[in-house]
């Protein structure tokens, strides 16, 4: 089933709004935690399949005079969850991706021979995705998530470092 333009549109402007609310959650929690930032923004164009090219902001966060951070949208429609950010700091790039409870995962079935399901099972790839919302996918370490909160700050920038 093929989505209409304005359910394209819709979701466009769902990420944009959500790219903007975890730029205020992370300057919010940075403050928190006692660090000065300057922003700049900018307009970027992104493409994909589903719809084609449109306009999305980065932030760019310079934190107390000497490190700067990117939020970067990358993209909407991704396999498993429901958008991707990337932050990517002076030593590589560290990605929050949208997953709704429970988190992407593998159902199988078994089928009796007239086609009837017989069993099925739901292994889910996190166990820690228990909300919707954004989650620091930690690819150096196998199955990881946390969910995007002030307490990763910290760690995550040590990362970004």
């Amino acid at each position: 089933m093929e989505a209409t333009r304005e359910e394209i549109e819709a979701e466009i402007q769902w990420f944009n709004h959500q790219v903007f609310e975890v730029k205020e959650k992370m300057s919010k929690w940075l403050e928190e935690l006692g660090h000065h930032m300057s922003f700049q923004e900018k307009e970027i164009t992104k493409i994909e399949e589903a719809s084609g090219p449109y306009k999305a902001r980065q932030f760019d966060i310079l934190i107390d005079s000497t490190m700067t951070i990117s939020l970067i949208p990358y993209a909407i429609w991704i396999i498993g969850a429901k958008g991707r950010i990337d932050i990517k700091g002076p030593s590589g790039i560290e990605k929050l991706v949208f997953f709704f409870p429970g988190g992407p995962g593998i159902t199988t079935e078994i089928r009796d021979g007239g086609g009837n399901v017989i069993n099925k099972s739901i292994h889910g790839f996190f166990s820690t995705i228990d909300e919707a919302g954004w989650y620091w996918y930690d690819d150096s370490s196998y199955r990881k998530v946390s969910k995007f909160s002030k307490e990763i700050i910290e760690p995550l920038l040590e990362r970004l470092q």
